[in-house]
């Protein structure tokens, strides 16, 4: 993909072609969606220890 060059020098127009070139649905991870994860794949890994203590 070629990259294009901005059309203007005008601070909101280079705001506007920077969103517009945003892909669509594309969404980064919050900072904290690692912490969230940890505690998500711990209380998995107690779930599983649970139900080997219980068979």
């Amino acid at each position: 993909m070629c990259k294009v060059p901005n059309f203007t020098s005008n601070k909101i127009d280079r705001a506007y072609e920077s969103f517009m070139k945003q892909v669509p649905g594309f969404q980064r991870d919050p900072p904290e969606a690692k912490v969230i994860q940890r505690d998500l794949d711990k209380d998995k890994r107690k779930g599983a220890q649970n139900e080997r203590k219980t068979k």
